[in-house]
């Protein structure tokens, strides 16, 4: 029991690691210009798209029942209108060809504790 603070701290920093770009014989300096390079690739082939798209569509809410301490009062069910989010449709291509063209480059990704 006196270990449990620690195997619980334990288990929630690992979801906490972090990842870089590594490459086996060229310094991080040089990183930059591959990812610009890289970054300017993949939006020339991919350019930011936004489109309106649904996250939750329209739906009835039931009745709800509030209680206070005098008395009780029930809602009538409503309908909630469709939500709606600007997504930007390319955005997973993009990080896709980007990620390919470091890789073609060199670059892996490497965790860092």
């Amino acid at each position: 029991m006196k270990y449990l603070p620690l195997l619980l701290a334990g288990v929630l920093l690992s979801g906490c690691a972090s990842y870089q770009w590594r490459h086996a014989t060229r310094y991080d300096a040089n990183f930059d210009e591959d990812s610009y390079q890289c970054k300017k690739e993949a939006a020339q082939a991919f350019p930011p798209n936004i489109e309106e798209r649904m996250i939750r569509p329209p739906h009835m809410l039931p009745p709800a029942l509030f209680c206070g301490p005098h008395r009780c009062e029930q809602t009538a069910p409503r309908w909630t209108d469709a939500e709606m989010r600007n997504v930007d449709v390319n955005e997973a291509a993009r990080d896709d060809l980007y990620g390919s063209c470091l890789k073609a480059r060199g670059w892996i990704k490497v965790r860092v504790d």
